[in-house]
């Protein structure tokens, strides 16, 4: 059995957002309510990662129909892109942002709103935070998560926190 996150959030929600991306983007005001819709999506997609990254574990859960066509395809673009400990300022670099883009843009017309707002961890051992989070769009944040899924990095956040809850539950010892 696998768990999807496909399709999340209340598409109503965002009418007002995506209404304005359909626009040619010189035309496109960027207001507080457009960027406070987006944030709280983003978060609340933040949420149930996380809630369900700790209920299902990283083997058994599935974003996508597409997560293999997007893991394989990230790696072959990004071989040697460290899903560990991500390097934003190389994500973001001229260089980065334009094979980034090249690479993002080839979902456009497959992958559910390949190119909103997503929120991603910087380090895949810690939970989100202000010092542990950068934003990025949902095709990366889809690759890399699907990633460290696939490749054990999300499995010593499960750990950590399963040996939380035996603690705080009053497990045999605090040892376990």
């Amino acid at each position: 059995m696998s768990f999807n996150l496909d399709g999340l959030g209340d598409p109503n929600a965002m009418m007002a957002g995506a209404a304005a991306l359909g626009q040619d983007a010189s035309s496109y005001d960027n207001t507080s309510d457009v960027e406070a819709n987006w944030a709280a999506r983003a978060f609340q997609q933040a949420e149930i990662h996380m809630k369900l990254l700790l209920a299902v574990g990283p083997a058994r859960m599935k974003f996508s129909p597409m997560d293999e066509e997007l893991y394989q395809s990230f790696r072959k673009e990004f071989p040697d892109f460290d899903v560990v400990k991500i390097d934003e300022d190389a994500m973001k670099s001229k260089e980065g942002k334009e094979q980034w883009r090249n690479w993002v843009n080839q979902f456009k017309d497959s992958l559910k709103d390949f190119n909103f707002g997503s929120l991603l961890r910087t380090d895949p051992t810690q939970d989100y935070s202000a010092e542990n989070t950068i934003f990025c769009l949902r095709a990366q944040f889809l690759a890399i998560e699907i990633a460290r899924n696939r490749e054990g990095h999300n499995q010593k956040i499960v750990d950590d926190s399963k040996k939380a809850a035996a603690g705080a539950s009053g497990g045999c010892c605090s040892k376990c």
